[in-house]
């Protein structure tokens, strides 16, 4: 059984402090690390028997250098990235891989604070978008998307605000993994997709709002109708 590499030795009194020691996770970020654990396995580069350990080690992970640790002899870039950006080394030239949303620990974020925050109209989703509904409303909209992903992620975290999900007719979601704690979570969407067509899985947590996954209202089938995309 192999396991993956301890932690480095702690810095120096003097040296301020690495966020990635001092930043604690949580639910979202676990989650997180066991999907590309088990993307690792399916590639064949972690064993079942590593698998099983690799996910208990991260269960009891309290914050993001545990997660760096775990997931260090993989070929991903370390979850901590996303609290330290600036440690980054700088690129060139940015390419569609290399922009928001191509990767589980860099996704597509859409926060709604005080204002809303939606992305629709004509675009090209990518395979990770991050809702927050903190204090508005937070919509993601596929009715006028170009895609030939097979799925989706959608993760929600869920404050005060709501979260959308808006859907083609023959697109599926997904709403098994998301959980609410005072709101509620709604889909008029069914969950499995037409052949060919697109899942959306949605996971994460509703805090005290409201999310919904539909399909197209009145005014927006009027819409696509006389656009020409209806």
């Amino acid at each position: 059984m192999t396991t993956p590499p301890a932690r480095s030795p702690e810095p120096p009194e003097n040296t301020p402090a690495d966020p990635a020691r001092t930043m604690r996770i949580g639910h979202a970020e676990r989650d997180e690390v066991i999907e590309v654990l088990r993307e690792a396995a399916g590639e064949g580069r972690l064993t079942t028997e590593e698998l099983t350990e690799r996910i208990e080690l991260t269960a009891a992970a309290k914050f993001y250098v545990d997660l760096d640790a775990i997931v260090a002899d993989l070929p991903v870039p370390p979850p901590s990235d996303r609290i330290r950006p600036t440690q980054r080394p700088p690129r060139a030239a940015p390419g569609p891989s290399d922009a928001p949303g191509h990767h589980p620990f860099d996704p597509l974020v859409l926060r709604a604070s005080w204002d809303n925050a939606k992305r629709k109209g004509r675009w090209t989703p990518p395979p990770f978008i991050r809702l927050e509904a903190v204090g508005a409303t937070a919509e993601v909209n596929f009715l006028e998307a170009t895609t030939d992903l097979p799925e989706i992620d959608v993760e929600v975290s869920g404050g005060m605000g709501n979260a959308v999900v808006v859907v083609p007719e023959d697109w599926g979601v997904n709403i098994d993994r998301l959980s609410s704690s005072w709101g509620t979570v709604r889909s008029k969407v069914a969950a499995d997709p037409q052949p060919g067509k697109p899942l959306v899985r949605v996971h994460g947590s509703m805090g005290m709002g409201a999310f919904t996954a539909r399909h197209a209202g009145y005014f927006e089938r009027k819409r696509l109708e006389s656009s020409g995309n209806g």
